[in-house]
């Protein structure tokens, strides 16, 4: 009789096995469902091959969170980015004429890329240059504020920084092994960017 107890005292740890299984199981397909957690005012994905170099800086209303994207003419995404309420984006993009879209809610409500809030998406009407144009890059500083349910650009500056480079000489002394005295200048380049105009 041992046998039979031992054996439904298997089938019954299958049981516990299998029904903690099933439910990891539900707790899998369920946690993707959940919010995604609130991500600080920065950088979210860059798709473009082209290196982020130009300045884009955002204000917006402080009332929500908000995620911003950049688009190419044609609409594919090249930059996304996410913006606290209250916070100031500061970003470098890519060169180019972008669209920016935003999506607000409320922090709670973001769900991640590509759903963001899971509200409509604002898309601003104009396309944004970004040049480099010799030792200037050119951006943008916009400032946004709710025209009813819409967004709208109420301030729109040309952000531009210029790349500037100084040499800087060291002159270096050295003795070979013979006793002799070897001079010469070791030069290196220093690269620096300020804001311009």
């Amino acid at each position: 009789m041992g046998g039979i107890f031992s054996a439904v005292a298997a089938f019954g740890n299958t049981n516990r096995k299998g029904a903690v299984m099933i439910r990891l199981l539900i707790l899998l397909i369920f946690l993707p469902m959940a919010a995604a957690a609130r991500p600080v005012t920065g950088l979210l994905e860059k798709t473009a091959p082209l290196p982020a170099t130009i300045p884009l800086q955002v204000r917006a209303p402080s009332d929500m969170d908000h995620a911003i994207t950049l688009t190419d003419a044609d609409g594919t995404p090249v930059i996304s980015a996410y913006l606290r309420g209250g916070a100031v984006l500061r970003l470098l993009v890519p060169p180019g004429d972008h669209r920016m879209t935003v999506a607000s809610g409320q922090p709670q409500d973001w769900q991640g890329l590509p759903d963001m809030f899971g509200t409509p998406a604002v898309t601003l009407p104009h396309l944004l240059p970004f040049r480099i144009d010799g030792t200037r890059r050119e951006g943008q500083s916009i400032t946004l504020d709710r025209d009813g349910n819409a967004l709208r650009i109420i301030d729109r500056q040309n952000r531009v920084v210029c790349q500037l480079a100084d040499w800087n000489n060291t002159q270096v002394v050295e003795t070979l092994p013979s006793g002799t005295r070897f001079r010469y200048l070791e030069q290196r380049l220093d690269p620096r960017s300020i804001p311009c105009d």
